[in-house]
């Protein structure tokens, strides 16, 4: 009976060391392919510090979570959301700003400050909308933007850059999204807006850095900073979830408005946020745009930009879906995102805005 035992037991310590080395050496392959591929393609070493890790485009940041990368760039074939494939040669340039203008022009100085609509990473350099706009408006443009960004970010960076910059007029690009980031209570009931990255957040007047996952704060960040291929696994999974959108917090914002309390409050959050940049910039002029159509968020956006005296243009994003709805290709292959026809549309249109504003005295 011993020795029979003995004999089970042995075979379940020599299975359960076969399923750890076995998982060991898969992990470690899946490592290795991983940082082959960022290394070949990207350009990322096989090691970097903790604190400098880069995913692609974005390094990770003890303050911000993640910002764009300082000095890096790409060259690669992408697609329409039609599957028309287009080539993009993308740069991020100092301090990670897409577009960085000439500090010792005589030009009006413009500085764009958004999210991944900003980032562009679809689109090529000279065919982003703030890009374009330099051109359309004669002006130094300076625009820094960053995937899954919130207000506090975004107001973060402006914080670090305004007083090198020191631009005549702020455009501010608004996205849908900006309340479900501004909030992590909103955040972790999103399956759709939610990247998994320990974020800053304005909680009770102080800024916080939390998880915006469930599961422990820990181990999500020992994965987004030291494994690359457990981070690939895990942001699959999460984009597999997003699939399910009616499990999402946003069809219940959209469906309730202003009688959804997460939502009420990350309105407050954002109204307060706002009021902070409208404060660091003093009476300088800013202007903001929502890059998508989609109320309530609209009319908080409408409401918060009143509120402090940034003008509000509330048609840029539905120039671009009405040309989708007339059969133009004007978005990424996410179907979200606008491809290079969706940034000139926007483009021509904030330029309009701006003419009209110019028309009045205002800068640029």
């Amino acid at each position: 009976m011993g020795s029979a035992m003995a004999r089970r037991f042995a075979m379940v310590m020599a299975f359960g060391v076969a399923t750890v080395v076995s998982a060991a050496i898969m992990l470690g392959l899946g490592e290795l392919t991983i940082r082959s591929i960022h290394l070949l393609r990207d350009g990322i070493p096989f090691f970097e510090s903790v604190d400098g890790g880069r995913i692609g485009p974005i390094s990770l940041d003890q303050e911000l979570g993640w910002k764009a990368t300082e000095h890096y760039q790409e060259t690669l074939v992408e697609r329409t959301n039609a599957g028309r494939p287009y080539s993009v040669r993308r740069s991020q340039k100092q301090y990670g700003f897409r577009q960085f203008g000439d500090l010792d022009s005589k030009k009006n100085r413009l500085l764009v400050i958004g999210d991944s609509f900003t980032h562009a990473t679809a689109v090529s350099d000279d065919r982003t909308y703030h890009a374009l706009l330099a051109q359309l408006l004669d002006v130094e443009v300076f625009a820094y933007g960053a995937g899954g960004y919130g207000t506090l970010q975004e107001l973060m960076i402006l914080d670090r850059y305004v007083d090198i910059i020191r631009p005549d007029v702020i455009l501010w690009q608004y996205c849908a999204n900006d309340f479900i980031n501004n909030d992590n209570e909103l955040e972790r009931l999103s399956l759709v807006n939610n990247n998994g990255w320990v974020r800053p957040y304005l909680q009770k007047g102080q800024v916080q850095l939390l998880s915006p996952k469930e599961s422990s704060l820990q181990v999500r960040e020992w994965i987004n900073r030291r494994s690359r291929f457990l981070y690939f696994i895990v942001s699959r999974i999460d984009r597999l979830r997003a699939v399910r959108t009616r499990d999402t917090v946003e069809v219940a914002i959209e469906s309730e408005g202003m009688r959804h309390p997460g939502f009420v409050r990350a309105v407050g959050v954002t109204d307060e946020l706002m009021g902070r940049v409208r404060k660091k910039v003093g009476n300088r002029s800013i202007m903001a745009f929502n890059c998508v159509r989609a109320e309530p968020y609209d009319q908080a956006f409408r409401d918060i930009s009143a509120r402090h005296g940034i003008a509000y243009w509330d048609d840029v994003a539905s120039v671009v879906l009405e040309a989708h709805h007339r059969g133009e290709d004007v978005y990424a292959a996410d179907g979200g995102h606008w491809n290079e026809r969706g940034h000139q549309l926007a483009a021509e249109a904030l330029a309009s805005h701006f003419r009209a504003e110019m028309r009045t005295g205002a800068r640029p």
